[in-house]
């Protein structure tokens, strides 16, 4: 009897033990490494270390920066929130961490009435108008996500509604003639592929369809799918929303619309920080970010200039990441056409027009991320 006695408690001080060295084990490789600002897995920035200070550990603030800090780099995290997510399903669960799965392999945010600050979006809105009202030539395209284009795709019961929401309140802000509706003609082509499965944004062909609206309110005469060369570049694509639970989804198909007759560019990245005479970079389909073909990325300002002698003018396009894979058709027609980021960018819109005049302005924006955005207080 007393050697059993002594067997087990040998057996439960090794499992003590090595209870013991894992997590002291984790706990070194949180204190000694440097931290990761971006995790390539999930793409998005990290928690930084917080730094503590009187204030911030008085209002509680600092301790909850701590446990956002440590969560975000918890070693093998990505590992964690797939093993997470496929116990969930296993539960039967229909989403987790905000992403719904849905029909045909598709992968949808959740976004719910509740989740928007819509102060802030009632900001951006004021800011906006006023910068309509001093620029008459300036057009707003909002795109709607897939989770409202694609709806029939969300599981039964699936929280709705926002969207729709911010549709009403800004028809209270933006003229007709100074909006370009795209949700009508992408629900028309609901049951072609315009949204990629596993990523927050439209394909190339939603981004087309968008195009022909835009054009035709521009007076301009879009080209018809015939009159491009469409290459598919990536066939392994899984973007954003597959990166928030790193299972599930199908993967998705890049590909780039090129027009047979389209002009020679010169384009100048950032200022003068690099050149080339292509909207692609075709390095980025074997990166981390295959969607980043499109300009390379969010850049912060692209000058595209063009030998299009369609109408001479120049297009200023302010945009967010939905606006990458617009600017190609967009800029066959403009002999300039400067593409604008304000996420990267510390000047003003109105500044910049100095700058660059501009015969016409497209601001294109995904709804949800114009509704969240806090540079939009760059638009003065």
């Amino acid at each position: 009897m007393m050697e059993k006695i002594k067997s087990f408690k040998w057996r439960f001080f090794i499992f003590y033990a090595g209870v013991l060295l894992f997590l002291g084990g984790v706990g070194l490789t949180l204190l000694l490494p440097p931290d990761e600002t971006y995790s390539a897995a999930e793409r998005r920035m990290l928690t930084e270390r917080p730094s503590p200070d009187m204030e911030a550990l008085a209002d509680g603030s600092f301790q909850e920066a701590g446990e956002t800090f440590l969560a975000e780099q918890f070693p093998a995290r990505a590992h964690w929130v797939t093993a997470q997510t496929k116990l969930e399903q296993l539960m039967g669960k229909r989403e987790a961490n905000g992403v719904y799965f849905g029909a045909d392999g598709y992968l949808l945010e959740k976004y719910t009435e509740q989740e928007i600050d819509w102060k802030q979006a009632k900001r951006n809105l004021k800011r906006l108008s006023k910068f309509l009202a001093a620029y008459p030539q300036a057009q707003v395209m909002f795109v709607p996500t897939k989770s409202d284009v694609l709806s029939e795709k969300l599981p039964p019961f699936a929280g709705t509604g926002a969207e729709a929401r911010f549709w009403e309140m800004a028809e209270a802000y933006i003229a007709p003639e100074q909006r370009i509706d795209v949700a009508d003609i992408l629900r028309a082509h609901d049951s072609e592929y315009i949204y990629y499965r596993t990523d927050h944004h439209w394909t190339t062909l939603g981004a087309y369809y968008a195009y022909t609206a835009w054009a035709e309110k521009m007076g301009i005469a879009p080209l018809q799918p015939e009159q491009f060369t469409v290459t598919q570049v990536s066939d392994s694509f899984l973007g954003t929303t597959y990166a928030k639970v790193r299972t599930g989804g199908r993967a998705d198909s890049i590909s780039l619309y090129e027009a047979k007759n389209r002009p020679a560019y010169a384009i100048d990245y950032n200022m003068g920080e690099f050149q080339s005479d292509s909207l692609y970079d075709m390095d980025c389909l074997s990166g981390a970010d295959p969607y980043s073909v499109f300009l390379g990325g969010n850049q912060a300002l692209v000058d595209i200039r063009s030998d299009a002698q369609e109408n001479g003018k120049t297009l200023l396009l302010v945009k967010d990441s939905f606006g990458n894979c617009f600017v190609p058709f967009a800029a066959m027609h403009y002999a300039r056409t400067v593409v604008l980021d304000m996420r990267n960018v510390n000047i003003p819109v109105g500044k910049l027009l100095q700058a660059y005049p501009a015969d016409d302005i497209l601001i294109l924006y995904n709804d949800m991320q114009f509704m969240e955005s806090t540079d939009i207080s760059k638009l003065k």
